[in-house]
């Protein structure tokens, strides 16, 4: 299946899973990672769990994320210092960048929403855009940042993707005559 119809019908990458790396892990870290790191369980949704994670985030910043660039910001650094542990565990758990982990969408998702007018073209727009550039990654995220190891790779390439999402979502809502808050 291409790239563009994997996408076009939400199925990113797919739930893949690999060698086990590392030491075993802890009976609470396997715990953690199986609820946490797979985004509140999107992970194991058989065919789109990114897009459902991303989706579920979405509904959660604007359910539970007041609107202010202090919360806001503290939402993305809450999400990536509680997903880097959770994506190295998923690693060692499934292998290199687990399709099971979901928790980098959760944070990569979180920094495109960041200064979002809480309006449902506005979210639409960044929750698409974000995951465009996850799915379409740039060469440089694809050969270089993917392949760090110990989950830096698996949660920082959405972190890429999470930021030119909210670059472009920051220069196309003036357009459309929604403000850009932060």
């Amino acid at each position: 299946m291409s790239r563009i119809s994997a996408w076009i019908h939400g199925l990113g990458k797919e739930g893949r899973t690999g060698e086990p790396t590392g030491p075993p892990l802890k009976a609470w870290q396997k715990c953690l990672t199986e609820i946490f790191g797979t985004g509140l369980g999107t992970g194991y949704v058989p065919r789109g769990h990114g897009t459902a994670a991303s989706a579920l985030l979405v509904l959660l910043w604007v359910w539970f994320v007041p609107r202010n660039a202090r919360a806001e910001w503290t939402a993305v650094l809450a999400l990536h210092l509680a997903g880097k542990p959770l994506c190295d565990w998923g690693e060692r758990m499934w292998g290199h960048d687990p399709g099971r982990i979901t928790i980098d969408e959760f944070a990569g998702q979180a920094v495109a929403l960041v200064g979002v007018p809480r309006k449902p073209l506005p979210l639409l727009l960044a929750f698409v855009l974000f995951r465009y550039f996850d799915v379409f990654k740039h060469l440089t995220v694809r050969n270089y940042i993917e392949s760090i190891p110990r989950g830096w790779g698996t949660l920082l390439d959405d972190t890429v993707a999470g930021f030119l999402a909210r670059a472009v979502t920051g220069g196309i809502n003036p357009l459309l005559g929604f403000r850009k808050r932060v």
